[in-house]
């Protein structure tokens, strides 16, 4: 089984990439056609990193090691740190509470800029697995930035879990609730799943189990949004 995931990593990245692209012309029309709505624009710029992501890791078939490709490489890790915390606001207004939108965007701003630092600090260092090259995070990576990288990786999906659940029983809409579950589930299998028998890091692939959660998350967000909408029509 790990053999055959590892052939079929480069075009499933790439189809990975088209499928977030699609996502984010998804949003960006029910953002322009529902009365601009924030949550579909913030889904909309998180599926900017996610194709992103996508995009430099499925071209990693293709481009050598150097600095171009370091450079665009270090780019994912600033967009995922500076792009995740998005997800305080985005569960703030499904919570439909004036109140609380003043001081998530605070905090929200305040843990961008820290993301946009640890992003920018990550340290990384090439490493190929199966036809996929890519700069993953070192293993000399400073402890402040692991712990940064860490609390965006984990609070998200439980805030997203928990809040999910509240609004499943109050509004009958599941869909953040699922959103938090699928990226928590895909996590925990990339931790599981993803080690290389032989205890090898260099070649694990947590990285790209995970974001196949990703990108159920951004799916589940988008039906969040479309059920809302539907509920306002009725």
């Amino acid at each position: 089984m790990r053999a055959l995931i590892i052939a079929t990593m480069a075009p499933v990245l790439a189809i990975m990439a088209v499928l977030d692209a699609l996502f984010l012309y998804r949003m960006y029309r029910q953002y322009r056609d529902n009365g601009r709505k924030v949550i579909p624009l913030l889904v909309g710029i998180l599926c900017i990193g996610l194709f992103y992501d996508a995009l430099i890791l499925s071209l990693g078939a293709l481009l050598k090691y150097g600095p171009v490709f370091k450079m665009l490489s270090q780019l994912r890790y600033v967009l995922h740190c500076t792009m995740i915390p998005l997800l305080f606001p985005i569960c703030c207004y499904t919570f439909e509470s004036p109140k609380l939108v003043k001081p998530v965007w605070g905090v929200t701003i305040a843990v961008m800029i820290l993301g946009l630092a640890a992003g920018i600090c990550t340290k990384i260092e090439p490493r190929t697995v199966g036809a996929v090259a890519r700069y993953a995070v070192s293993d000399t990576n400073p402890a402040w930035v692991d712990g940064i990288q860490q609390v965006l990786d984990i609070f998200p999906v439980f805030l997203m879990i928990g809040l999910g659940l509240v609004i499943w029983k109050k509004k009958k809409n599941a869909n953040l609730c699922l959103a938090g579950a699928f990226m928590l589930l895909f996590t925990m299998l990339g931790i599981f799943l993803g080690k290389d028998p032989g205890g090898d890091k260099t070649q694990s692939l947590m990285f790209y189990i995970s974001m196949f959660g990703e990108s159920l998350m951004v799916y589940y967000l988008w039906r969040f949004s479309e059920r809302s909408r539907e509920s306002e029509a009725e």
